[in-house]
């Protein structure tokens, strides 16, 4: 299940950036971005948590 959700972490932040690459900077892609960078390293976290 972690597996999953950092994927779809993945997938919004590469999504965010892009916009953000493209100058179409909003508040919005920003939360996006950042939100799926902090979803990502939490279930990394969580998956060398798992591992022990």
């Amino acid at each position: 299940m972690t597996e999953l959700i950092k994927n779809i972490g993945l997938g919004l932040f590469v999504n965010g950036s892009y916009d953000l690459l493209h100058f179409d900077i909003s508040v919005t892609n920003l939360y996006i971005t950042i939100g799926s960078i902090v979803v990502m390293a939490i279930m990394i976290k969580l998956q060398k948590k798992e591992r022990r």
